[in-house]
């Protein structure tokens, strides 16, 4: 007698049909998707204003509202059918593709693709989010990208002020954009390893240090150096 298990596996996460929408025209779709109306007034209210807390001046994040004014943020909702980070994961690689679909040509460096899942239990949200981004986050970087995590329990705090959770949103959600020079910045969050970050700054430098001054480029070979010395050297963080 065989003894042999069928082993069943979730579908793969997909794209709502007919969800994919730019900013502007998402109004039109707010009663179908009212997670849509969460994130834009999250994103009006928050996102693109100053904050006394962001340990900065200028707005939370200050490449959304230029990308509004300049018609290049779109939204898209997705089905996932199991909650896990890798099937987390495979939602946001899924993110990944569309970005690169609907930034292609001269948009690409200030687009941004906002991704919702109607459909997940908010009581899952958080490991969904959190466990899917620590997964993916190293695949998007070799991509040129950057995968943002958002959702209502995010403790994940600001560059300038670790204390502010910058990434608290009402819906779960990702975002995705095009890797910038500012960008490295978040080479070194709290808790990157040296192989993560050693990682994250050649994919930096392979996609944005052309674009920098003689300077930049030799500090940023130098943090290059720094890194690979610390993996070598068996430092953990």
């Amino acid at each position: 007698m065989s003894t042999a298990r069928t082993v069943v596996t979730a579908a793969a996460p997909e794209v709502i049909p007919g969800s994919l929408t730019r900013a502007a025209d998402a109004a039109a779709v707010f009663d179908r998707y009212p997670q849509y109306r969460a994130g834009m007034r999250w994103v009006e209210e928050f996102v693109t204003q100053p904050h006394p807390d962001l340990g900065r001046s200028g707005a939370v994040c200050p490449r959304l509202a230029p990308a509004i004014r300049a018609n290049t943020v779109w939204l898209v909702a997705l089905t996932v059918h199991a909650t896990t980070p890798a099937d987390a994961a495979e939602a946001g690689r899924l993110l990944l593709d569309v970005f690169e679909e609907v930034a292609a040509g001269p948009q690409w460096s200030t687009a941004a693709l906002l991704g919702f899942f109607p459909g997940l239990p908010r009581e899952q949200a958080a490991g969904f989010i959190d466990g899917g981004h620590g997964l993916l986050r190293p695949e998007a970087v070799e991509r040129g990208l950057m995968l943002g995590e958002f959702h209502a329990e995010s403790t994940v705090g600001g560059v300038h002020n670790r204390a502010f959770p910058v990434m608290q949103c009402p819906e779960p959600m990702f975002a995705v954009r095009a890797m910038t020079p500012h960008d490295l910045l978040f080479a070194d969050q709290p808790g990157t390893s040296p192989a993560d970050r050693l990682s994250y700054l050649l994919a930096y430098q392979r996609y944005i240090g052309p674009r920098l001054s003689l300077a930049a480029r030799e500090g940023l070979e130098a943090k290059v150096s720094a890194a690979r010395q610390a993996l070598s050297s068996g430092e953990s963080s």
